[in-house]
């Protein structure tokens, strides 16, 4: 069995303790910028500590006191990350809640959690249920003034126990088999504390975030991070190119971390503008890349730092030092592009309940086809592996959850022994670098790097009583990063007999027909989740005996008609 051993570390401390100590090391320095509508204005290590010192004594007066949970729907970023470490200041439980979600997957996370809190904007679209039983709090009616509040109003750090759970991240709704990863202080911390081993940022860098905050790689690799070693956090206004570029050059940011798509819109976005240049440029781009890619092979690793500043410079990315790519796979072409113009993009594996990250590749030592090694307090192994060397990953550490909330039976299947299995399939490189090849689990990653749980969708489109069963799988397309939703489903004949009391030998009606109920279910659903493509099938799916579709028959009939379509 393949095996990476790794050294452990001591974990020190919750996660206040990390903004409290960088909060006496570097009172002064900005560790926020917010966008105030004409400027980016800063908030200090100082002010931050005073603010959430503030706003966890008026969370606390709501009933946001340990052992509690506190459900957080927050879309403005900036704000939800004060209400996320204020949560955690008062020593309750922070439950994030994806922005967009519908009021039904929201109420159900709710009662899921047992969330004794809803901390939310007015905008909450769960709010509008009159059965909400949660009670609410909004955040326009708590949230502090930042510059009425005095600097030394509080610089303690409460004392929290590390076995506490930090969070709960509900990997999807919670309907068709969602689950609660619980993450305590000493997951988390330990996972920043290895990061951190790394040297991937120091307390000089300004990292721009633009990835929604409440999941957990933006949270915290982009987030908790940073603030654990001084570095400063700047909230880009949108994910407009226009903006991102702009917001790059007014931080003056070093460090952006990013989903493949994401990165695959950069790079031809730049590769479009060497496209209009004139001639005499696009040649200079030719040479200047052939010259990078021979100093490559000789193993001068910062030739297109120095030949290529002028680009990057005129493409806004002038002050970047590094990128960082997650929550998906990342296409070796787009990673060595941008090393070719002289900006490091490396990629990383991890998955929620591993705090979240399990490997990443380190600057100077990285390569574009692998995740690279894992995290120093991180053991790897190889499950089940096949001849060609490939196997399940299996991740041992302090930052693997404490197990899936309130379901004991889900926990016991992916955590054994202290092992957590995920699903993943790959290999460990002879230099220990960590190649994913593929999955076992259903769950479908959109080309966004957010999960789709199939038996979610297939949960809902079951209430419609036009369908009688379907299959949700992920399907992929050339050229395109991730997978989209797509359905196979199966009418239900005999209602629709009665319902429509007409006959059904016409396919269109009946397309009509299924392609309604499927409308209807992705209105409940939130967008990266909903169905782009779907085919009728008039059988039932093969069961086994206990009742259960094959679910791998249908994979590999869907995989060989994508072979064939390519």
């Amino acid at each position: 069995m393949a095996e990476i051993r790794t050294r452990a570390i001591d974990t020190v401390g919750s996660i206040p303790d990390l903004i409290v100590a960088s909060a006496r090391t570097w009172p002064d320095r900005p560790a926020l910028w917010r966008w105030s509508g004409s400027q980016f204005e800063p908030l200090t290590y100082r002010r931050l500590q005073a603010t959430l010192a503030t706003l966890s004594r008026d969370l606390a007066a709501h009933g946001a006191v340990p052992d509690r949970r506190v459900a957080i729907w927050v879309p403005d970023r900036f704000t939800w990350g004060l209400t996320y470490l204020a949560v955690l200041h008062t020593g309750a439980t922070a439950v994030p809640i994806d922005p967009s979600l519908t009021p039904t997957e929201i109420a159900a996370i709710l009662a899921d959690s047992e969330a004794s809190l809803l901390i939310a904007d007015a905008a909450c679209p769960a709010l509008s249920l009159s059965g909400l039983s949660v009670p609410v709090v909004l955040i326009q009616d708590i949230w502090p003034s930042v510059n009425e509040i005095a600097p030394d109003a509080g610089i303690d750090s409460p004392t929290i126990d590390l076995s506490t759970p930090a969070s709960i991240l509900f990997t999807s709704g919670t309907t068709g088999g969602a689950k609660g990863v619980v993450l305590t202080h000493a997951n988390i911390v330990s996972d920043i504390a290895a990061i951190r081993m790394m040297g991937l940022l120091d307390h000089e860098d300004v990292l721009l975030s633009i990835l929604p905050i409440h999941h957990a790689f933006e949270c915290t690799a982009g987030f908790l991070y940073p603030l654990a070693i001084g570095a400063q956090v700047a909230f880009a206004r949108s994910l407009k190119s226009n903006e991102v570029l702009e917001d790059l050059r007014l931080t003056r940011a070093s460090v952006m971390l990013g989903v493949p798509l994401f990165f695959e819109k950069m790079q031809k976005g730049i590769r479009r503008r060497i496209g209009e240049a004139d001639w005499i440029r696009r040649i200079m781009f030719l040479v200047l890349s052939a010259l990078v890619k021979g100093a490559h092979a000789v193993g001068i690793r910062r030739a297109g730092r120095v030949l290529f500043w002028p680009l990057r410079r005129a493409a806004g990315l002038g002050g970047l030092r590094i990128l960082v790519s997650g929550g998906a796979a990342l296409p070796a072409p787009v990673a060595e592009f941008f090393d070719r113009v002289g900006l490091p993009l490396l990629q990383g594996y991890g998955l929620s309940e591993a705090s979240p990250v399990v490997s990443v590749n380190r600057p100077g030592a990285y390569r574009y086809d692998t995740c690279g090694p894992p995290l120093p307090t991180v053991e790897v192994r190889l499950r089940d592996r096949r001849p060609d060397g490939v196997g399940e990953f299996a991740v041992r550490g302090p930052m693997v959850m404490r197990g899936y909330w309130r379901k004991p039976e889900e926990t016991a299947a992916v955590l054994r022994d202290g092992w957590l299995l995920t699903g993943d399939l790959g290999l460990i490189e002879p230099d220990g670098h960590l190649r994913i090849v593929g999955r076992s689990k259903n769950v479908i990653i959109s080309g966004a790097g957010k999960n789709v749980y199939p038996e979610e969708i297939e949960a809902v489109l079951g209430i419609e009583p036009e369908i009688a069963e379907s299959v949700v799988y992920g399907l992929t397309r050339p050229g395109k990063i991730g997978e989209l939703v797509a359905a196979i489903i199966v009418p239900d004949f005999d209602w629709l007999a009665v319902s429509m009391r007409q006959a059904l030998d016409d396919e269109s009606v009946l397309r009509q027909c299924m392609d309604a109920a499927v409308r209807r279910c992705c209105e409940r659903m939130a967008p990266f989740k909903r169905i782009t493509e779907w085919e009728l099938r008039h059988e039932p799916f093969a069961k086994t005996s206990t009742r259960k579709i094959k679910r791998h028959v249908l994979r590999d009939v869907a995989d060989a008609d994508q072979r064939a379509a390519t």
